[in-house]
């Protein structure tokens, strides 16, 4: 007999079981020095991580078809969001978190989704349709946001004197993150909704699933795996810097651990949306969850800073710098056009690898 609609999302909760079965192999072993147990340990914390990870994503996205672009794009986004400054908080405030912990992220982030992500989906999109349109007015308004706070955040405290934001100064950035973000989101949710909706793409997303739950029991599941995730990655805190520690891991690689984890589901989501030609759903989420990043994290981890009293270390490398700055430049020559192929695809992919490169150099 077929499974009702009930058993078969209820199935798709076993990530739940997973979490809390590792959750507990977390407790027991947490003070562990065996290199074969910590790489166990971690291994099936980030797979229990992924799993809750996608799990919350599969509800935001039930979500998103249910409101529509942009709201749809816009819950996926912060859903990735509070993953991500959840985590962030947690490795700050049980000590386990380098100064550096936050650039790290925000600039892998970056790079993760406009060079590697961007790259790749226009390379599928490319290869499979050609030339893909979208709406290049809400583009121009994500990169109008993100290219400045970018290099305010990640490259002013660089050539600054002192070398980094003293507490008057960070407060000054968070607001300007707030603020701009603030006002974004009034554009594209209210006074400006068609810059970010392409009239050729479908409203149906496709590959969501129709449910038989209630808006409010998604909503709850949703913040239920978010919680999962969140204590998982506290319990896995500890290992997790073991491991990196034995294997030399390089200083930026937490970061982009951390990074890569929580955007991967949406990028899986982002992914399928280019193969069914709706690039502008695919572009809202892939620039939504770095300018939401950007807009939340330093605010959000700057007070944890002050509150723990712990530093926090903004500025890039020189090399670093050129290369985001690049990244920018050429999501602003590929992006505001209304159109792209594979061409567009490989600039952003070749940053992609240098930004690798540079990585683990």
């Amino acid at each position: 007999m077929a499974n009702s609609p009930g058993s078969h999302t209820r199935h798709k909760e076993y990530s739940l079981i997973l979490a809390t079965v590792v959750g507990l192999l977390l407790l027991l072993l947490n003070t562990t020095s065996s290199i074969p147990l910590l790489v166990m340990l971690n291994i099936t914390a980030i797979a229990s991580i992924l799993y809750s990870a996608f799990s919350v994503v599969r509800h935001a996205d039930v979500l998103a078809h249910r409101f529509g672009e942009p709201f749809g794009s816009l819950i996926l986004s912060l859903s990735i969001v509070v993953l991500e400054v959840s985590l962030i908080s947690i490795l700050m405030f049980s000590g386990a978190a380098a100064p550096t912990l936050m650039r790290d992220t925000i600039y892998s982030v970056i790079m993760i989704v406009m060079a590697g992500f961007i790259g790749l989906a226009l390379l599928l999109g490319g290869y499979k349709y050609k030339t893909q349109f979208f709406n290049f007015s809400g583009i121009k308004h994500f990169l109008i946001s993100i290219i400045p706070l970018s290099i305010i955040v990640l490259d002013l405290p660089t050539i600054m004197e002192s070398g980094s934001f003293s507490s008057g100064q960070l407060f000054v950035v968070s607001f300007a993150c707030i603020a701009l973000y603030v006002v974004f989101l009034h554009i594209q949710t209210f006074t400006h909704r068609n810059f970010f909706v392409y009239e050729d793409e479908d409203e149906d997303h496709g590959h969501c699933k129709p449910s038989a739950h209630s808006t409010s029991w998604h909503f709850l599941f949703l913040v239920i795996h978010l919680v999962a995730v969140i204590g998982v990655t506290k319990l896995n805190s500890a290992p997790l810097y073991k491991t990196l520690a034995i294997i030399n891991a390089p200083p930026a690689f937490s970061g982009f651990l951390v990074a890569l984890l929580i955007l991967s589901p949406e990028g899986a989501g982002a992914f399928r949306s280019v193969l069914q030609n709706q690039v502008q759903r695919a572009m809202n989420l892939f620039l939504g969850s770095v300018l939401a990043t950007i807009s939340l994290t330093v605010p959000v981890v700057s007070i944890i800073a002050t509150i723990t009293g712990q530093p926090l270390e903004l500025g890039l490398d020189p090399a670093e710098i050129l290369l985001m700055i690049s990244t920018l430049l050429v999501c602003q020559t590929s992006l505001t056009t209304g159109e792209t192929n594979a061409h567009s695809g490989v600039a952003h992919v070749a940053l992609f690898l240098i930004y690798l490169m540079l990585l683990f150099s």
